[in-house]
């Protein structure tokens, strides 16, 4: 059995290992992250529900059968936490399920942990947070969902003004139970991402985060862009599926690409950053792919900011 270490989440990060924060360290040893490579049986085992998957009609939504679906699984979580049990498991998304298969370094590997995937997705979180939106003022999270990255930024940054932004009705509510329950500054407010409205306003020099958001808007992302531009943050961080960087002459990149496709997920978004990128407008700061996890497709990182 191999094991993914603090080297490992160096090399796919970009970090030295010897500077990562205490308590990156800390919930990294707490995680079971031992795996092997899968064999061929297990590979095709994992093909076969994947291709399977992909022909099933059940993964084809409307944008308004997406709104829905999202309202009713967040309105969920706030039936759980409206006694005050408050914590990262309570708050955990759902999409988030058991699996033995994770991707990672563009093979498939099997753990014993089925949990892996949130776990490791956990670690990456405070490794990118305290490398990116340490000691900033403001920070707002587009696409808040949930409302578990506002409370994990609360912790770790308590200091810090925390805003979600979000289409649904139920994030709104979760991060007003955040701020009451816990006494702590977290507010939201309703936010369209394919028609972002010009009434909201960020504070100057924040910072912007996304996670797992982007996918639901396709190729629809050039008003968000432009909302972002307008914004003017001091630093924009996006955890995002970036289908350019698959590699489609690798089966599992492949399955992926075709999956994204099948689902209309987020696409041209890393072109279109790109194109601003060489034109002056925006400078990337960071745009890697750590080649790390989930089951059927994966996060990649861009961190950009507009040049003034």
């Amino acid at each position: 059995m191999e094991k993914i270490g603090i080297e490992d989440f160096g090399r796919m990060f970009g970090c030295n290992p010897r500077e990562v924060s205490k308590r990156f360290c800390d919930y990294l040893g707490t995680i079971d992250s031992s795996f092997h490579y899968a064999a061929p049986f297990e590979f095709e085992e994992y093909v076969l529900m994947v291709v399977k998957l992909i022909q099933s009609a059940r993964i084809e939504r409307s944008s308004e059968e997406n709104y829905s679906a999202w309202e009713n699984g967040w309105s969920q979580h706030i039936a759980e936490i409206s006694s005050g049990n408050i914590s990262l498991d309570t708050l955990r998304p759902r999409y988030f399920r058991p699996s033995k298969f994770l991707r990672y370094n563009k093979r498939l590997i099997i753990s014993n942990n089925s949990d892996i995937e949130y776990q490791l997705f956990t670690a990456a979180r405070y490794l990118l947070f305290d490398k990116y939106l340490a000691k900033r003022e403001n920070i707002y999270e587009i696409g808040c969902g949930s409302c578990q990255n506002l409370f994990l930024l609360s912790e770790m940054f308590p200091q810090s003004n925390l805003c979600g932004l979000d289409w649904t009705l139920a994030s709104t509510e979760l991060a007003r139970h955040l701020h009451d329950h816990l006494n702590r500054p977290i507010s939201a407010k309703r936010f369209n991402m394919l028609a972002p409205s010009p009434e909201i306003k960020l504070e100057p020099n924040s910072a912007i985060v996304t996670t797992h958001a982007l996918e639901q808007i396709g190729a629809s992302h050039e008003q968000l862009i432009s909302f972002l531009l307008k914004a003017k943050p001091a630093i924009v961080v996006h955890c995002e599926p970036i289908i350019e960087f698959y590699d489609e002459t690798n089966l599992l990149d492949y399955l992926a690409f075709v999956y994204s496709k099948k689902r209309t997920y987020l696409d041209g978004f890393q072109t279109a950053l790109q194109k601003l990128h060489d034109e002056g407008v925006i400078e990337i700061l960071e745009s890697r792919r750590p080649e790390l996890g989930g089951v059927i497709h994966e996060a990649s990182l861009i961190v950009w900011k507009p040049i003034t």
